[in-house]
């Protein structure tokens, strides 16, 4: 394991669950990635079976069931316990970016797949071993910010990664550019009405299921929708999980009007 995974899985075992369902989910995607909890690097073996410790193997099944996403922090749980348990990344200094999420024999690759699968890993066998994989700088980025570490984003972005992101930047039309303003200005007057209603004690007017939108996007401004989509606990499509922004602030708006 490279230098830079170890300082990003210390990083992530630094990062305390928001909830308990949150570390039992962390516990989940560990299990699903190394059940016998062995590994070569004592800190991450430590942390595995300190996590791990009092979780019923009959929660680990299933890791993308939907009812075990209580939380908002839950999906981004199981995204660092895949990573800590299996992942590494070169780092973004290196001339191309690679992210690899290796399984050993016992492993549940399907489980791991179904967790992976918003971000558009590939998959091969190598020596024997289930590996998912990432090569696009864009695509990695998307895979940590999802899980909540930004640092990663960030190392890419300074380093000038892959030709592509950069040309992508370098070739972007007025009118994507354009695009982009947009979905930030959306994700700005959104939260804006969110923070009307929670200040004015109105939140409740919502409902449970604007409520939890609602929350999920206060709580994540810088995600895109796709993004959004991805760590929602209920799964909900892009254009789904956008009519029911589009809906909050019109709740807002009216009542601001009372």
């Amino acid at each position: 394991m490279s230098s830079y995974s170890s300082s990003i899985k210390s990083e992530m075992m630094a990062m305390r669950p928001k909830n308990d369902c949150c570390r039992v989910n962390t516990a989940r995607a560990i299990l699903a990635c190394a059940p016998d909890l062995s590994f070569r690097n004592d800190e991450v073996e430590a942390y595995a079976r300190a996590v791990c410790r009092g979780v019923d193997d009959g929660e680990t099944r299933e890791l993308a069931d939907a009812s075990h996403i209580r939380c908002a922090g839950c999906r981004p749980a199981i995204l660092r316990g895949i990573f800590i348990a299996s992942g590494s990344l070169s780092d973004p200094s290196a001339k191309e970016a690679n992210l690899d999420i290796s399984l050993r024999g016992g492993s549940r690759p399907d489980d791991v797949a179904s967790a992976l699968e918003p971000f558009g890993f590939k998959r091969r066998t190598r020596r024997g071993a289930v590996v998912f994989y990432l090569k696009s700088a864009e695509a990695i980025g998307g895979f940590f910010a999802a899980a909540g570490v930004n640092r990663v984003l960030y190392d890419i972005s300074n380093a000038g990664l892959v030709s592509d992101v950069a040309n992508f930047v370098n070739r972007r039309s007025n009118a994507d550019i354009s695009n982009l303003r947009r979905a930030t200005d959306a994700s700005e007057r959104v939260c804006d009405a969110i923070r009307r209603l929670i200040s004015d004690g109105k939140l409740g007017v919502l409902g449970d299921e604007l409520c939890e939108t609602a929350m999920l996007r206060i709580n994540n401004p810088e995600l895109s929708l796709s993004q959004l989509a991805a760590i929602s606990p209920t799964h909900i499509s892009k254009p789904a999980l956008s009519a029911r922004l589009r809906r909050i602030e019109k709740i807002a708006a009216e009542s601001m009007k009372e």
